[in-house]
């Protein structure tokens, strides 16, 4: 009970910091006054055709399942641990390791799979071609698989996850929140030359102390 108690409290305690990393990011999006660079259209075209495909043709739900688990996978390697099984279903997942953390528990709802499966091989052929590759279906590429991500890890959110239940189910929703916008901020700085991804960490930084600040004076002074 006490246990479950301190964790709720961990999940109200960094409430803040979502309140502030989302007027951060929402500050460096508002200096995007209009989508007028020819490079960076291709990347909100693949936004809103992933949005065509997922509302109006189907949900890829096996792709998200496989890159759910495989992250299990590739977190726990990281963390030193092993996989025994790993098993992969249009219904469902599973992976059974050896080791369990919170970043083995949490990294699929973090780090867009397809995003960074993307940007690896875009970047290779690129290196290998000594630039030849067009950057717009990159862009559109990344587009597409960051929305992928973002709509399906909130969708499958809605079905309560035992992966959240590792470090309290508040917590973890937070953390998932603002490890994606931190992620979104990053993408976007590289994408529009008027967002700075180090302004953005300082606003969110700035923002969420002042809120602690003020809720320390409303509470004891």
């Amino acid at each position: 009970m006490l246990k479950r108690v301190l964790k709720l409290l961990l999940g109200i305690f960094i409430i803040p910091v979502c309140i502030g990393v989302s007027l951060g990011l929402y500050e460096q999006l508002n200096r995007i006054k209009v989508i007028s660079y020819y490079h960076q259209k291709y990347f909100v075209i693949g936004i809103v055709a992933y949005l065509v495909v997922h509302a109006v043709i189907f949900k890829p739900s096996y792709l998200y399942i496989f890159s759910h688990e495989f992250m299990h996978v590739i977190a726990t390697w990281i963390s030193g641990g092993k996989v025994t099984s790993f098993k992969v279903s249009p219904k469902g997942g599973s992976v059974s390791v050896t080791k369990s953390n919170l970043f083995i528990a949490l990294a699929p709802y973090f780090f867009p799979f397809y995003t960074i499966v993307i940007t690896i091989v875009f970047f290779t052929a690129n290196f290998f071609l000594k630039g030849g590759i067009n950057y717009n279906p990159f862009l559109f590429a990344i587009g597409f698989a960051l929305a992928f991500h973002i709509i399906l890890t909130v969708d499958f959110l809605k079905i309560r996850q035992t992966d959240l239940m590792h470090a309290g189910y508040l917590f973890s929703i937070c953390l998932i929140y603002i490890v994606n916008l931190i992620i979104i901020g990053l993408i976007f700085s590289l994408l529009f030359g008027s967002v700075t991804f180090k302004e953005f960490l300082m606003d969110t930084y700035f923002k969420s102390k002042d809120i602690y600040v003020s809720a320390y004076q409303q509470l004891f002074l």
